[in-house]
């Protein structure tokens, strides 16, 4: 908030102590915990903590890679709506593997050169790594359009009230250096406060939001947010295939209205998958802890897909229905619910207990987990899940906890990786160090 709430009359330059202050008083600031019923406090708390230290901890390289590994390298089921040939000039200026290799180069040139940008570092003709982006001009171009913002942009989407709600909530709000994360204004070259910020802005969350921020007609950003689901869904499907001796049947329709199973049905030799995906993403209601709606909205988000999709695909394979005969039912089943993002501590039992109950073991797992647990051997996903069902383990486990042997790359988000330009022999990461 100083960048949106500061001024420029200060005399002084800002010292170590001045940061050990602001730190101090951030800690010391009140908390909603603190009036709450009882039964609410450690919860909200626990959950909000979560969503302010745990999204700046994923993966680098499975974030990164994630970005092509869904929108450029999966195959649709279906026609798609507004992610078709031209998107990545459209959305972001260049092409994706250009804006993903951009975002590196900004996060490599801001830890080397404490936080600072410039343009004026990158030698033009160390720039033939990018596909499009081969000229400082280009860049600019491009790091305008996505990345910069500067003081009076901040302030301006505070006074339209973009930031604010209940002050003892504001500093769990999303961090506005995640949408923008360059600022311009402090220097001849760009400030970045918040380095990670830049690689989050390329993940596929990052894009999700751009998107929501440059298709505005209502339509066609619902398109967009089909196109997405339906690569994502394919994706997901991708990653179960590298499961051993796994069988994978997408969903199946049935009855008369049309009714669908889950999204995906693996058959192992010991055990059946019943997995659902879904590609929507934590509201503020669910990041900010259990208040009067956070059971509907988490109800709405997760709970078709544990109470009819799991449990309704799990009931037409034991009553061997006619379009399930095909599905062995003499193994036990699992469920998983798949999410693109993250929602922290949902297995724990403080939260499930606002989801709809099943007869199947079900978790809920983001895609980064399951990205592990598909290539764990020690143990592998199956033999992890049986012990699960046969001996549960404490409340709050999750995929990533009963399958965390990694052996080795995962290698959809290998080929992922390879597609980018830094991987050729003259790296974002060299071109940003030689630069003088």
């Amino acid at each position: 908030m100083s960048l949106a709430r500061g001024n420029e009359h200060r005399q002084k330059a800002a010292t170590e102590d001045d940061l050990r202050e602001i730190l101090a008083q951030h800690a010391a600031l009140d908390d909603l915990m603190r009036h709450l019923p009882v039964g609410e406090r450690l919860e909200g708390f626990l959950l909000r903590l979560a969503g302010l230290q745990f999204t700046w901890q994923e993966d680098d390289f499975s974030e990164l890679a994630r970005s092509v590994a869904v929108l450029v390298q999966t195959k649709p089921s279906r026609s798609l709506e507004v992610l078709t040939a031209g998107w990545e000039q459209d959305l972001l200026g260049c092409p994706l593997a250009d804006y993903v290799g951009l975002g590196l180069l900004l996060y490599t040139a801001a830890t080397t050169r404490l936080g600072r940008f410039d343009l004026a570092w990158l030698p033009e003709n160390e720039l033939t790594v990018f596909k499009a982006l081969t000229s400082r001009a280009a860049i600019k171009t491009v790091v305008e359009r996505n990345f910069a913002t500067d003081a009076a942009e901040e302030r301006a989407r505070v006074a339209a009230g973009l930031l604010t709600s209940d002050p003892l909530l504001r500093r769990y709000n999303p961090n506005p250096l995640r949408a923008r994360p360059l600022v311009r204004g402090y220097g001849c070259d760009y400030l970045i406060p918040v380095t990670p910020a830049v690689l989050g802005k390329v993940s596929p969350m990052g894009l999700y939001y751009t998107g929501r921020d440059h298709y505005t007609d209502d339509k066609t950003f619902l398109a967009f947010t089909r196109d997405l689901g339906n690569l994502f869904e394919q994706y997901v499907g991708r990653h179960l295939r590298l499961l051993p001796d796994a069988e994978v049947f997408p969903e199946i329709v049935y009855g008369k209205n049309g009714e669908k199973s889950v999204d995906w049905i693996v058959v192992l030799p010991g055990l059946v998958l019943l997995v659902e995906v879904k590609s929507v993403r934590p509201t503020a209601k669910l990041r900010l802890g259990p208040q009067q709606e956070f059971g509907d909205e988490l109800d709405q988000k997760l709970g078709k897909a544990i109470e009819k999709q799991i449990t309704n695909t799990a009931k037409l394979i034991r009553d061997r229905h006619a379009k399930f005969i095909h599905i062995p039912a003499d193994r036990p089943m699992f469920g998983l619910v798949i999410t693109m993002e993250p929602y922290h501590l949902v297995n724990t039992p403080d939260f499930r207990d606002a989801l709809p109950t099943t007869d199947v073991p079900t978790l809920v797992a983001p895609a980064s987990e399951l990205e592990d647990a598909v290539i764990a051997t020690d143990p592998g996903l199956e033999h992890a899940l049986l012990a699960q069902i046969e001996q549960p383990t404490p409340a709050g486990w999750s995929l990533r906890a009963l399958a965390d042997g990694r052996p080795a790359i995962n290698p959809i988000l290998e080929e992922a990786w390879a597609a980018y330009p830094w991987t050729k022999p003259r790296s974002l990461e060299a071109a940003a160090v030689a630069a003088p």
